[in-house]
């Protein structure tokens, strides 16, 4: 059967891993024609040019719509660049994401969570997604040197710019305005710090007040770089947590263990973002020719790094399609890897594990709602958005 994948082929969103599996066994080097672009299925594969310095460039965009729909050059954040600008701007912000600095974050966050938790308590339901956004807007909010209300709109207006239509590629209209509201919104935030200066050791502080090769940060450098923080510091972890709860709920005797053994919440965590994870694909543009698996890539060429199709490779993982409570993985793919792993991916690793703890030490008993979960779908994010779990309510 000849394989027919696109990354907006909405067909195979609900259930790609049939020809992720395909591609894997048979063209693990997929040419998209229509697109002129390229796209790698498997872990090693991905791996190895996510390692790469040279070949393969940000500096044209990473997503699937900056790098097939949208031919204007991306935003300069360190998202999008190549070194050494990406080490030197990348490290603005970078010592507060450091495994020590965020390990002094455990009880602010536990409380931040706590007092999340107090209104649903005598609800006996509550909403996992909603519950883990709020937490990780709230923290995000004040690495960045945001108010939570400030942050909680710019959600919003992102929620909307990542809304798909069926039939539409990429962003709709209605998501094009979302954004252009996020701008002017942003910007007034700017322009208030500009004329008072933002708290000391805050993000907008460190940006506003530090130069790269003698260079300041624009506002709207500064601007894009509070929009990318947003989205990927509040995006992944309410689908991950959720994630997490929903693989567990599947067998009981998984649930048991955690609940008995609240230490093994970070394997549970960590399976959960291999099998299910939620930036499904990211990709680069080859600034050279490269060949593999006899595939001649051009330079110029997108490529896509199916990074969901990756985290199930056989090549890689025992029964891949199993949620393992106790598998240890020798390498992962969840946060990325080389120079462009995930910035945050410690303070996430953090988020989760301390918001987990606290539902199943506030909640007791609770059952995962599996029948009336939600998911959302699309060629960049994918994964549970809406799951509910219900509880005896507290006196």
């Amino acid at each position: 059967m000849s394989i027919a994948y696109s990354p907006f082929n909405e067909s195979l969103w609900k259930d790609p891993w049939p020809t992720y599996k395909q591609m894997r066994a048979s063209d693990p080097v997929y040419y998209i024609e229509e697109f002129d672009a390229w796209a790698l299925s498997r872990f090693e594969d991905i791996w190895q040019v996510s390692m790469e310095k040279t070949r393969f460039t940000a500096t044209q965009g990473t997503s699937p719509e900056a790098l097939l729909l949208d031919p204007t050059t991306p935003p300069k954040t360190f998202l999008f660049m190549d070194p050494p600008q990406h080490r030197k701007h990348r490290n603005l912000i970078g010592d507060r994401y450091t495994p020590a600095a965020v390990a002094t974050l455990e009880d602010e966050i536990r409380e931040t969570t706590r007092q999340a938790l107090q209104p649903h308590l005598r609800q006996g339901s509550l909403n996992v997604n909603a519950l883990v956004s709020s937490v990780a807007l709230q923290t995000i909010a004040n690495y960045i040197g945001l108010e939570f209300d400030e942050i909680t709109y710019i959600r919003q207006m992102i929620d909307e710019y990542y809304t798909r239509e069926p039939g539409h590629k990429g962003t709709t209209d209605s998501g094009v305005r979302a954004f252009e509201h996020a701008s002017a919104f942003i910007h007034q935030i700017i322009a208030k710090y500009r004329a008072r200066p933002a708290a000391q050791g805050s993000h907008i502080h460190a940006w506003m007040q530090s130069a790269i090769d003698d260079a300041q940060m624009t506002d709207d450098e500064i601007f894009f770089s509070i929009f990318a923080l947003v989205i990927t510091g509040s995006d992944t972890l309410p689908l991950t947590v959720a994630a997490t709860l929903y693989y567990l709920s599947l067998e009981d005797s998984n649930m048991r263990a955690v609940r008995a053994d609240n230490t093994l919440i970070p394997n549970a965590f960590a399976e959960a973002a291999r099998i299910d994870q939620p930036t499904n694909i990211l990709g680069r543009v080859l600034s050279e020719d490269v060949e593999m698996h006899g595939k001649k890539m051009k330079q110029g060429q997108p490529v896509l790094f199916l990074y969901a199709s990756a985290n199930r490779d056989e090549r890689e993982f025992e029964d891949p399609e199993q949620f393992q409570l106790y598998r240890k993985s020798r390498r992962s793919l969840s946060f990325g890897a080389g120079q462009h792993f995930c910035l945050g991916q410690h303070l996430a690793r953090l988020e989760g594990r301390v918001i987990l703890e606290e539902l199943f030490t506030q909640l007791g008993d609770f059952e995962v709602q599996r029948d009336q979960s939600e998911r959302i779908f699309g060629e960049f994010l994918q994964g549970f958005c809406y799951l509910p779990v219900t509880f005896n309510p507290l006196p």
